[in-house]
């Protein structure tokens, strides 16, 4: 009997051991009849033990497995041109970043008109402007007084002159005939040809005058730029040098062709008309005012002293003033400098 419930026991316990998906044991051969009675009556006497609730099944946790990547295509090469090395090469431009930007930045700052060196050029501007204008816009002409010696008839000739001063192409001239004492006035000029000496002036007048316009602008608008350049005040340092030999080269030879000027549109000029010695006498009548060519010749001397003055004011916006203003910076509370021994 007591095999019989071992045996029961056992059993039981096979079949918990049982996993999912394992097939049960196979059962044992029976007992031979005497025992199964034996059993019986044990099993009928003895309360049969509980059931054993089934383990419960563990459920196979399924992974998502990751989802296969496409196929990668083949790439195709990109078709070459003959202008893709110019596209992908980057522009590169040449000039500062910041020169654009001080070119625009104009900025009206009247400033530099109250220190000397925009002062002077104002003065220098207005100079130049009566230097040219007072002898570009001369005209003038020369009379002679005639007498007949047939008849006793008083007569009079002009010859009118003005820039360039090509006094050998101006013709004397009678009001209203020309042939007066039966002689063709035409064909007699004054003396001389002073045309480079009084071109020259004004032509250098006028190209002072255009470069003080440049000047004052560029003092007045662009201030910063020409106070942290290095080229532009050593260009008007040399230009201000030159502008001061050149005032006293066409100065002094337009006063001196001003003086041959006076003297062949003067009384002298009677001398030289051969007429006047044979067939009419002459009188020298008048001639007009030379007071503004004189005045040119002044103001010429004039520009001249301002730009000599004015190459000093130039000087020291230049690098070659450098040191001077770097130590009058230090004394002013800068870096300070060095202590000697």
């Amino acid at each position: 009997m007591a095999s019989n419930i071992y045996l029961v026991r056992q059993r039981i316990s096979r079949l918990g051991q049982v996993g999912p998906g394992e097939a049960p044991p196979l059962p044992s051969p029976s007992p031979p009849l005497a025992s199964r009675g034996r059993l019986s009556s044990v099993s009928a006497s003895a309360p049969p033990p509980a059931a054993q609730p089934p383990p419960p099944r563990p459920v196979a946790s399924r992974a998502r497995l990751p989802e296969p990547a496409p196929p990668a295509l083949p790439r195709r090469p990109a078709p070459r041109s003959c202008w893709s090395p110019l596209l992908l090469r980057p522009a590169v431009l040449s000039l500062s970043p910041s020169f654009p930007q001080r070119m625009s930045s104009f900025q009206l700052n009247l400033n530099p008109l109250k220190e000397p060196l925009g002062f002077i050029k104002v003065l220098e501007w207005i100079a130049s402007i009566f230097a040219f204008a007072t002898c570009g816009g001369f005209k003038g002409k020369t009379e002679i007084q005639l007498t007949c010696h047939k008849g006793n008839e008083n007569k009079t000739i002009t010859a009118a002159f003005a820039y360039p001063f090509r006094l050998n192409e101006a013709s004397f001239d009678a009001i209203p005939n020309a042939n007066v004492c039966d002689i063709n006035w035409k064909n007699y000029v004054l003396i001389g040809d002073y045309s480079s000496s009084a071109q020259f002036y004004v032509t250098f007048a006028v190209f002072v005058f255009l470069y003080c316009l440049a000047a004052l602008l560029l003092y007045v608008g662009y201030t910063n730029l020409y106070r942290e350049s290095r080229k532009l005040p050593m260009i008007d340092f040399v230009v201000t040098l030159v502008a001061t030999f050149l005032w006293l080269v066409s100065t002094s030879a337009w006063a001196k062709a001003l003086t041959d000027i006076k003297i062949a549109t003067g009384p002298g000029i009677v001398k030289e008309l051969q007429p006047c010695n044979h067939q009419v006498t002459c009188y020298f009548g008048s001639v007009t005012s030379m007071g503004s060519l004189n005045v040119s010749v002044i103001f010429g001397f004039l520009n001249m002293i301002l730009w000599g003055g004015n190459a000093w004011f130039v000087y020291k916006e230049t690098s070659l003033h450098s040191p001077s203003n770097t130590s009058a910076s230090h004394s002013q509370g800068g870096i300070p400098p060095p202590s000697g021994i």
